[in-house]
């Protein structure tokens, strides 16, 4: 993900703020080959912060969001590293509540443009169709795609020790499923993932987490009548990068969380639909196009 942040040193003090296009991996690569990262491992720090490790906080405001807090906050506060000041002010640190009540800064305006942000992604959320109601269709693109699957469909993952049937030495793209029973043709599709170096480490970690964890999540007995199953495929890196990126934008995975932590909470177990509805809505050929230009690369 990509969006807005800020660097911290130990005790909290701000030296800088920055939005990026990136993701946040490749804009603190950036950093650490000829910026403000590079500068704290080389000890090229202002005075007062030689001996401070330097943290990074990361949010989930992008686009114009991001560049109108970033713009706030250079406003309303001169940062270290990017004015190049050569001196860290390490007196008192206010607490957030004087702060709150005597700084001159614009609430309104950060809490409009936060509210704003958070309005467009629901709207966007809202157009998505649930995931569950789209079992033919991903069936069908899979298909498409020569996944290769290796199908565990037949076998519920009913606890920690089903997971060891999957491979433990290799990973890729994945899809989870709830249905019914081992033979049912309704498959409700839950969660899209990418293992990257072993599914079985990965669901172990789905079976272990209580933050994100489908496996756990499902054990709990919240979804009387259903069971999950899983689909494993062979696809890897940027091609298994490409179809999640394509699901996600897609649709709606009640189990995967948004940008706040936020979880569907109901499982939609309306009437599955034809995968004719979304060959029709979705741009899934040029999808396909090029993870194929991608595996013949």
């Amino acid at each position: 993900s990509s969006g807005i942040n800020a660097e911290y040193g130990d005790e909290r003090y701000p030296i800088y703020v920055g939005a990026t296009k990136q993701s946040f991996k490749d804009r603190f690569t950036r950093h650490a080959e000829r910026g403000i990262i590079h500068q704290a491992w080389s000890g090229n720090l202002p005075q007062g912060a030689q001996e401070m490790g330097i943290y990074a906080y990361v949010t989930h405001y992008t686009g114009t969001a991001a560049k109108e807090i970033k713009s706030i906050l250079l406003k309303t506060f001169d940062f270290a590293l990017k004015t190049e000041r050569n001196q860290l002010d390490v007196s008192d640190i206010y607490p957030a509540e004087w702060t709150r009540h005597n700084l001159t800064f614009p609430w309104d305006e950060i809490k409009r443009i936060a509210d704003s942000q958070e309005s467009d992604e629901e709207e966007v959320e809202k157009r998505k169709s649930n995931s569950e109601v789209a079992g033919n269709f991903i069936r069908f693109l899979l298909d498409e795609l020569n996944c290769n699957v290796h199908i565990y469909d037949k076998d519920p993952i009913k606890s920690i020790d089903d997971v060891s049937k999957y491979p433990a030495n290799y990973g890729g793209l994945y899809l989870l499923y709830m249905k019914p029973d081992p033979n049912s043709d309704i498959r409700y599709p839950i969660y899209v993932g990418n293992a990257k170096k072993s599914f079985k480490a990965r669901f172990e970690r789905l079976a272990t987490c209580s933050f994100g964890g489908v496996l756990e999540r499902v054990w709990s007995g919240e979804f009387e009548g259903l069971e999950v199953y899983a689909i494993c495929t062979h696809h890897q890196g940027a091609a298994s990068t490409e179809i999640k990126r394509f699901l996600l934008q897609s649709f709606n995975f009640p189990f995967r969380r948004d940008r706040r932590g936020r979880m569907r909470r109901e499982l939609d177990r309306s009437e599955q639909l034809p995968e004719e509805v979304f060959k029709e809505k979705l741009s899934w050929r040029e999808m396909v196009e090029r993870v194929n230009n991608m595996d013949s690369a």
